[in-house]
């Protein structure tokens, strides 16, 4: 099957794209969709294995903004080789996108946030070992004028964030209380197994990138509670209102800049 949304956007070029994390899917419900398309039907395409990732790309319109909305992504402990993880990349620079919005699931490791806050990601961790071949590390830590963009996004929005490190590992078990006591010796804030190789390539394009991390839970040891992947879900649904009116506010801020 031909790829009917890569010629349709040949015609219709959309500026934004997004990458949704897990249990994130429900931030997509604010576009008004002209074109779905499952990955399925991209010939060579991956297809994601996880719960919280539908394996599907969203073309609309966001509040007079289109964008083209990636629901599920690929990790490196699903199989995937780098090239296969980085599809969605490659495929937003092979449509002319030049602004991405990149959100996940993480578990929280800084104690004076709380759960469920959203983190602006300033710069990576890698504990792959894998994040080269995504391109220069250097490409990871965020930029002057994307962390500018953020800013005045937050103050429109009235929604509170904070900021920090994020550390990635390959995944798919959480990690030890040791692991994360080291992360945390390190300067780390939040742990995740994704992110980094699709920042590191979106620069590499030339994109600019808005990374966030939605702190779904704590990191093992950092509270006495066990840890399971449906607590994921449930933050992530609870607060997608406030996702929402970030993403809101910072298309705002790009069109006028």
């Amino acid at each position: 099957m031909t790829d009917t949304l890569k010629k349709y956007l040949e015609t219709n070029p959309v500026d934004y794209g997004m990458i949704l994390g897990s249990g994130l899917g429900d931030v997509a419900s604010e576009i008004q969709a002209e074109q779905v398309l499952a990955y399925d039907k991209i010939p060579g395409f991956p297809k994601p294995t996880v719960e919280g990732h539908a394996g599907q790309f969203i073309l609309g319109n966001w509040h007079g903004h289109r964008i083209l909305a990636a629901k599920g992504r690929f990790h490196y402990y699903e199989g995937y080789s780098m090239d296969k993880i980085l599809a969605i990349v490659d495929y937003f620079h092979a449509v002319g996108i030049s602004h991405v919005i990149v959100t996940n699931a993480a578990g929280l490791m800084n104690e004076k946030y709380e759960k469920g806050v959203i983190l602006r990601i300033d710069d990576f961790k890698d504990f792959t070992h894998k994040a080269l071949e995504a391109g220069d590390l250097d490409l990871a830590k965020i930029r002057e004028d994307e962390k500018e963009a953020i800013d005045r996004a937050v103050s429109q929005s009235n929604v509170s964030i904070g900021h920090g490190i994020y550390v990635w590992t390959t995944g798919p078990s959480y990690e030890s209380p040791a692991e994360i006591q080291y992360f945390k010796e390190l300067g780390a804030d939040v742990v995740g197994m994704s992110t980094m190789p699709e920042v590191i390539r979106a620069r590499s394009f030339g994109m600019k990138v808005y990374p966030f991390s939605c702190a779904t839970n704590y990191a093992a040891g950092i509270k006495k509670e066990a840890l399971y992947h449906e607590e994921v879900t449930e933050t992530a649904l609870k607060v997608s209102g406030n996702i929402k009116s970030l993403i809101s506010s910072l298309l705002n801020v790009l069109d006028k800049s």
